[in-house]
């Protein structure tokens, strides 16, 4: 069972899942769930999303829910990989009542994956056959490459504010274009629009799935194969994927039932080229690349070949990186429980559980002898390869006991025991070479010396958890539950490892009340409340210990040193979770859930900054606290119900208040961890905290900013930072969507939106800055709206002989470029047509056809100016960052 009566469990169903042109699970749930925060925050095609459950509830330890498929744990990176076609329901479960169960695992609440099964007592076998293909494109953003004509006009007027002439006079401007001209040698009637030419128009996607499902009297059965191939929009990307899924329950007998699941999935991806992957912030990231390159360089030459070095403005072309710089990864997953239960008494079930899941990782790069560099071929090479493996087994043991007892029966008390094994183990293997010379075989053995000392890691990490449940209800009236649970873990030294935690939690269901049970206005309410603790040991395996390491040879001997000093009085994280909820229907239709949330964290896991001498930066401690208090709001309404016609509309909203409450003995109250990230007690972190952008002064074109004594400086050397009262994490967060039904004819469509949090728009940043200009970069046209003196007052740009002759003119690390990156997405959008029974049952063998045709992130409504609102799920600045894709898919879907 999922949950308990009590307690928050939010359920979306399989069909809302089904044939979505996507390759992520998780991103399907973004505005699904209230509370529910999902970001993708990249687009590359093996991104795992970033999810989170009513706020970010630690800073070091980990803030990622607990994962179960099928009740077995699994990784983010595992439900990235499963077929979204396989699932049955998608549990999210928010409040103490409903996760206590799952113990330390579940202290940022449980998302819990339910699969396909066949159906026991029938013969029928049931065939499903989906095919679909889907093309991609990226989403251009706001911001827009000046064209040739445009740009050298800029450039003229730089080149004559740095010349010392009037940059505003049209003839200074010519005489300056033509000095930009002969300096670069550019050709004006050269327009390349680098957008267009590195972003792949319609990057298809084709993916096949097939199912058989059925049972017999005693056994039902799943199983499910599926391929996927995509290509990416940008270049160099790609991806293929196989699953092969096997669900099979079998009824013994009267007392004994077994059963087995089993995944598997294989990927190939290949990944296009990153400024972390290249070792610099660089053209070569097509996404800079389609700001930055010079629109005056031409792509092809004159017999349209690829030009493959752009000159000094522009290096390498990116489209020729996948080609001598290719990154590489194949990866194998494994998920599988099997299980025995037995009722050897009535009421009574035992059950013993035994999952596993592993994960094999290989990533190779290769570095060609042959990249194009300024005097030619770079002349050798290098190769990488890193190979990884991690494993986990869960051994999960339970007694069950449930009962009516009174005279009506009306006493219903379920008792739970059971005790949990976990136990994880990884290792790793890296190395990489240089000096490789060929170019046809690039690998390990054709370098001639080692890049650094090969690298290997061995990590394992145990638990052992025992736990309880009692749940009573009178009547359907009135229930309770307590839940009892002792974690122990390895990650913490033998004194701290227990942890003892609990919950309680009561439900009135006032519509079993005689005064309302006949009302037919009033058709579902009631009131719940629960309150429990939980731990958090998600940190390092070995954090509490002090290690040595190897270190640079010494004199031809190894030498070794401190690497962890460790901090053997480290121990649980612990939080405490209140949850008051109201659940109302009306005349059948109309659902309102309200749900209020207080979630305090206290012991919280940071690494506490420590001095020089000591020869680390930081220390793990338990020294912080952090709270999350919000609401969620949940609406379905069924509008219309007919035998012919079915609309609803359904919506969800969330505010989280994240506060910082606590930091380590003798911390100031705002503290650096990041470039403008901040802690900053009583603010939400991570909290923006730098230079405060204060415009342009309109008498003198004259950048400003705030001054330490709270007024304006021109001077950026002069310029604090300062409390911006801005989070990078968004507190409002939700979803609505629509379906309307005729007959076998229905168009679905679901919106996610989040609003409140600001990035940083780390692409503007360079792209409208006189610096990469002057060294021949192309910018955005945003930038032309700098000081003039006939256009003095809202410019967001200061004059240009400012901006070229004075330390502070050129674009600063302040507040300009931190922008709001609200945004509304319509998520996806599906027009399906089920042709009618009669007709499917002219072919005797295909029991249904529906057709269909969808879009994703078809369209999005923002005020922010990069590519993606959404980068902000999982990078501090939006650069290196592809944009998620807008997708266009037609699909058939068969039943045999």
């Amino acid at each position: 069972k999922v949950g308990t009566v009590i307690g928050s469990v939010d359920q979306v169903k399989g069909d809302k899942l089904e044939n979505r042109p996507s390759n992520n699970v998780a991103d399907a749930l973004q505005g699904q769930v209230a509370g529910l925060s999902v970001m993708t925050g990249n687009g590359e095609l093996t991104t795992t999303s970033t999810i989170r459950v009513h706020g970010v509830g630690s800073i070091s330890a980990s803030t990622a829910p607990l994962i179960l498929l099928d009740g077995a744990p699994i990784s983010s990176t595992t439900l990235l990989s499963l077929n979204q076609n396989d699932i049955e329901a998608i549990n999210v479960l928010k409040d103490a009542s409903a996760t206590s169960i799952y113990g330390s695992r579940a202290a940022n609440g449980v998302i819990y994956v339910t699969t396909k099964r066949g159906r026991r007592g029938s013969d029928d076998v049931n065939v499903t056959l989906r095919t679909q293909y889907s093309m991609s494109s990226t989403i251009k953003p706001r911001l827009k490459a000046m064209n040739t004509e445009d740009y050298l006009y800029y450039m003229g007027a730089l080149y004559a504010a740095a010349s010392g002439t009037d940059p505003y006079n049209p003839d200074d401007i010519l005489d300056g274009r033509s000095m930009f001209i002969n300096d670069f040698g550019v050709d004006p009637s050269i327009n390349t629009n680098w957008f267009d030419e590195l972003m792949e128009k319609n990057a298809p996607m084709y993916q096949i799935d097939l199912s058989v499902a059925g049972g017999s009297q005693k056994t039902s059965y799943f199983f499910s194969g599926n391929y996927l191939d995509q290509t990416g929009t940008m270049p160099g990307s790609k991806l293929s994927r196989y699953n092969f899924r096997a669900n099979v329950d079998t009824k013994v007998n009267k007392w004994l039932k077994m059963g087995v699941n089993l995944g598997i999935g294989y990927q190939d991806a290949t990944s296009a080229p990153t400024n972390s992957t290249m070792g610099a912030l660089y053209t070569v990231n097509p996404l800079f690349g389609s700001l930055l390159l010079p629109s005056y360089q031409p792509c092809y030459d004159a017999n349209g070949q690829l030009i493959e070095w752009l000159g000094v403005a522009g290096g390498q072309n990116p489209l020729v990186i996948p080609k001598y710089y290719p990154h590489l990864e194949n990866q194998i997953y494994l998920n599988g429980s099997g299980f025995v239960e037995l009722t050897p008494v009535r009421g009574l079930t035992l059950r013993s559980q035994l999952s596993a899941s592993a994960f094999d990782n290989r990533s190779s790069s290769y570095y060609s002898p042959a990249m194009p560099q300024s005097s030619g071929p770079e002349g050798t090479g290098s190769a990488a390869e890193l190979f990884e493996r991690t494993y986990t087994w869960t051994w999960t043991n339970t007694a069950e006991y449930k009962t009516a007892f009174g005279q009506d029966k009306d006493h219903h008390f379920t008792a739970l025991l059971g005790e949990e094994t976990i136990y994880t183990g990884a290792h790793g293997f890296s190395a990489a070479v240089r000096g490789v010379t060929s170019t046809e075989f690039i690998n390990l053995n054709m370098g001639t010396e080692s890049d650094g000392r090969p690298s290997y890691s061995r990590s394992q990490f145990a638990s052992n958890s025992v736990f309880g449940r009692v749940e009573y209800d009178y009547a359907n009236r009135y229930f309770f539950d307590v839940a009892l649970r002792n974690d122990a873990s390895s990650r913490f030294a033998k004194d701290d490892r227990n942890a003892l935690f609990w919950s309680v939690g009561a439900m009135w269901n006032i519509k079993n009340e005689a005064f309302l049970r006949d009302n037919m206005t009033i058709t579902d309410l009631s009131l719940r409340a629960s309150y429990g603790t939980q731990g958090n040991s998600g940190i390092a395996d070995y954090a509490f210990y002090q290690y040595l390491a190897p270190g640079s040879p010494y004199d031809g001997q190894t030498s070794w040193g401190l690497a962890n000093p460790g901090n053997p009085s480290l121990s649980w994280e612990k939080q405490g979770l209140l949850t008051i909820g109201v659940d109302i229907e009306l005349w059948r239709k109309l659902s309102l859930e309200v749900q209020y949330y207080r979630r305090q964290t206290t012991d919280m896991l940071m690494d506490v900054p420590q001095a020089p001498s000591s020869g680390f930066t930081s220390l793990p401690g338990n020294v912080g606290g952090m709270r999350n208090s919000g609401i969620d709001v949940t609406l379905n309404y069924d509008i219309y119900a007919s035998r012919d016609w079915f609309v609803n509309f359904h919506a969800n909203f969330n505010y989280n208040k994240n506060t910082l409450t606590k930091m380590w003995p003798g911390a100031a109250d705002v503290v650096a961890f990041g470039s403008g990230l901040y802690f900053v007690k009583g603010e939400a972190y991570p909290a923006w905290y730098m230079q405060e952008w204060r415009g342009v002064d309109p008498e003198t074109g004259y950048s400003q900013w705030t001054a330490a004594d709270g007024g304006v400086t021109n001077d950026y050397s002069d310029a604090v930072p300062v409390d911006l009262h801005k989070s990078l994490i968004a507190p409002y967060t939700g979803g609505f969507g629509f379906t309307v039904q005729w007959k076998g004819l229905a168009l679905t469509a679901d919106f996610a939106w989040v609003a409140g949090n600001y990035l940083f728009n780390n692409n503007l940043y360079f792209a409208a800055n006189i610096n990469d200009a002057m060294g021949g970069n192309n910018q955005v046209y945003e930038v032309l709206d700098y000081w003039k003196p006939d256009d003095r007052y809202g410019k967001k740009y200061p004059s240009l002989d400012y901006a070229i002759n004075n330390p502070s003119g050129g674009t600063q690390f302040d507040s300009r470029m931190l922008e709001d990156a609200s945004f509304l997405r319509l998520k996806n959008i599906q027009i399906a047509y089920t042709l009618p029974d009669h007709l499917m049952k002219k072919t005797r063998f295909i029991k249904g056809l529906k057709v269909y045709v969808g879009a994703r992130n078809l369209w999005t409504v923002t005020g922010y100016n990069g590519f993606d609102p959404e980068a902000s799920g999982s990078n501090y600045f939006d650069a290196d960052v592809y944009p998620n894709t807008r997708q266009w898919t037609f699909g058939l879907e068969f039943k045999f």
